[in-house]
């Protein structure tokens, strides 16, 4: 199975409520994509949004991720604040504390 997990930092709290309404659109349609195994999300601080899911490949969640609601969120995420993102194929789902510590020590938020 293909993780991949995302920390979204949003800079000004006047752009919060446009960051959920994309968010949002964007989980609805992973409900809906295909491979999609598991999906969470979570507030890790103030103004940091975080997602952990899980897809039968990377295939699966490139196509995602390139398509539809989440794409037009990313056209727009420059506007709103700044994001990082890591992935990895594994046997099984890590918790949401191993994926964020993986995310952070692979990327900087």
């Amino acid at each position: 199975m293909y993780i991949s997990v995302t920390a979204f930092k949003v800079s000004k709290w006047w752009s919060l409520p446009l960051f959920q309404w994309r968010a949002a659109l964007s989980f609805m349609q992973a409900n809906k994509s295909l491979g999609i195994i598991t999906k969470e999300n979570w507030r890790q601080e103030k103004r940091v949004f975080c997602t952990l899911t899980t897809w039968e490949t990377k295939a699966d969640m490139l196509r995602f991720r390139n398509s539809g609601a989440h794409l037009k969120a990313m056209q727009i995420s420059a506007k709103l604040g700044h994001g990082i993102t890591y992935g990895w194929e594994a046997n099984q789902k890590p918790t949401i504390e191993i994926a964020y510590r993986r995310l952070l020590q692979n990327k900087q938020l």
